[in-house]
C-alpha cells in the first residue's frame, strides 16, 4: 500500500533541522522558567523571510513547553483588536477551564478589564464599575496584573509563555505595552516564571524598534538558509520513519535544487516521493525520482513568486526590477545607488521600501542597503519580468 508523503510543503513541519542551537537555546530558558522559577527577561524573537520556517520553530517551542505542562498563550498578531487584546481573549479562553477555585483570581481580574477597540487597531481598556467608565490605553501595568494572577496558580501553572507569531503585524501600541511589562518585571518581578518568544518577518527588528527604543531588550535571532547537513536530515529522517531511503546521489540533487530555503526543499521530497510511487518501506528515492520532481517545484516555485509579484502595485514593481537588475549576487544595494537609478531622492524610495519589507519581498542589510528577499530563483523571476533598465 502506497504510502502519503512525509513531506509537508506549506504547512507546520513537526521537525526544524538546521535549528538545534535555538532549540538549545530555548530548552535552556525553558529550564530557567520551570527548575528556577525565573522570569526571561528578554523577549525573544526569530525572524526570516516567508517559507524560512518562522511558525514551525515557534511551534516546536510551544511542544517541548508544554511537555512539561507550561502554559502557552499563542496569538497570531495583526488583529484590528491590538496585540494586547488577543493576548487577554486567548488567556481568557485557557483559565476559564480551570476549577472554579483556581480561575477565580484570574477571571475576576479580566472581568475588570473590558477590553474594546478605540481607534482602529489600538486596544484600550475600560475599567469597570463606578458612575462613569474611563477608558485609557492599556498600560503595561494592567498586564502585568493578569500575568502575576496567571502564574500565581503555581500547582496548575509551573510557568507561562507568550507566543506572538508575526510579530510584524503587531499594533505599535501594544508592542509598546508588552515591552513595558517586561521592563518592569526585570526589575521588579524577576521571580515570575514568565517568557514571550515570538517570530515574525525580516523586518520585525524595525517594526519593533519603531515602537519602542530599548531595543536591548529584544533578544533577535535571525533565521538562515538550512545547512546542507540540515537539508539531509529534513529529507531522510521523515522516509527513514516509514523505511524508505535516499541515495546519495539524489540527496546531492535535492539539496542543490532547494538550495537551503525549507520551502523549496519539503516541495522536493515531496514531488520526489510522488515520482517514486509514494514508496513502501523498502523503497528508495533515486535520481530519476529527483529529476521527474524538478518540473513539479520549478512550477510551484514560480507560482509562488507570480502570487507574491501579482500583490504588488506598479510602483512597487518599478522599485523591485530595479533592484534585481542592481543586485549581485546575495550582496545588498545601497539605498543611494538604488535611489539614483529610479531618478529620485533617497527620501523619495522611503514609502515604497516600507511597503515592500512589510510584505517580505525586500530585507535590510547593513546600514542603508537592500536586497531581494534571497529565495531560490526570486531574481530571475523578478528579472524576466522586464528588460534590464540599465543595460
Amino acid at each position: 500500500m502506497a504510502q502519503p508523503s512525509p513531506y509537508t510543503p506549506g504547512e507546520i513541519s513537526r521537525a526544524v533541522p538546521g535549528r538545534g542551537d535555538l532549540i538549545a537555546e530555548f530548552e535552556e530558558r525553558l529550564s530557567l522558567l520551570v527548575d528556577l522559577q525565573r522570569l526571561v527577561g528578554r523577549i525573544h524573537v526569530a525572524h526570516g523571510e516567508r517559507g524560512i520556517g518562522k511558525t514551525s520553530l515557534l511551534r516546536a517551542y510551544q511542544r517541548i513547553a508544554e511537555k512539561r505542562d507550561v502554559l502557552c498563550i499563542w496569538v497570531t498578531a495583526g488583529e484590528k483588536t491590538g496585540l494586547i487584546a488577543q493576548l487577554l481573549r486567548e488567556i481568557r479562553r485557557e483559565t476559564t477551564t480551570w476549577p472554579r477555585s483556581a480561575a477565580a483570581s484570574v477571571s475576576k481580574l479580566l472581568d475588570s478589564l473590558t477590553v474594546t477597540v478605540g481607534v482602529p487597531g489600538v486596544a484600550s481598556v475600560t475599567k469597570s464599575g463606578g458612575a462613569s467608565e474611563e477608558r485609557a490605553d492599556l498600560e503595561a501595568r494592567e498586564l502585568e496584573e493578569v500575568l502575576r494572577a496567571v502564574v500565581k496558580n503555581r500547582d496548575r501553572v509551573p510557568a507561562l509563555i507568550l507566543f506572538v507569531d508575526e510579530i510584524q503585524s503587531a499594533d505599535a501600541d501594544g508592542i509598546r505595552t508588552l515591552a513595558y511589562a517586561w521592563q518592569h518585571l526585570q526589575a521588579e518581578g524577576p521571580d515570575l516564571p514568565a517568557a514571550v518568544f515570538a517570530a515574525g518577518l525580516s523586518n520585525a527588528p524595525e517594526h519593533i524598534s519603531g515602537a519602542v527604543t530599548f531595543s536591548e531588550r529584544f533578544a533577535y535571532r535571525p533565521l538562515e538558509m538550512l545547512s546542507t547537513g540540515a537539508q539531509v536530515s529534513a529529507l531522510t529522517e521523515p522516509a527513514l520513519a516509514l523505511g524508505v531511503s535516499w541515495t546519495p546521489s539524489a540527496l546531492s540533487m535535492a539539496t542543490e535544487l532547494a538550495a537551503g530555503y525549507p520551502y523549496a526543499l519539503q516541495l522536493v521530497g515531496d514531488s520526489a516521493w510522488t515520482a517514486a510511487g509514494r514508496p513502501d518501506p523498502g523503497g528508495v528515492v533515486l535520481d530519476e525520482h529527483v529529476d521527474r520532481a524538478r518540473r513539479l517545484v520549478d512550477r510551484d516555485m514560480s507560482a509562488l513568486f507570480a502570487a507574491r509579484w501579482s500583490s504588488t502595485t506598479p510602483s512597487e514593481k518599478a522599485f523591485l526590477g530595479t533592484l534585481a537588475w542592481l543586485q549581485e549576487g546575495e550582496s545588498g544595494v545601497e539605498r543611494s545607488a538604488l535611489a539614483g537609478a529610479r531618478g529620485v531622492s533617497t527620501t523619495g524610495i522611503s514609502t515604497v521600501r516600507s511597503q515592500l519589507l512589510e510584505k517580505g519581498l525586500i530585507q535590510t542589510e547593513g546600514r542603508g542597503r537592500v536586497r531581494i528577499t534571497p529565495i531560490p530563483g526570486f531574481v530571475d523571476f523578478i528579472r524576466d519580468q522586464g528588460e534590464n533598465p540599465h543595460g
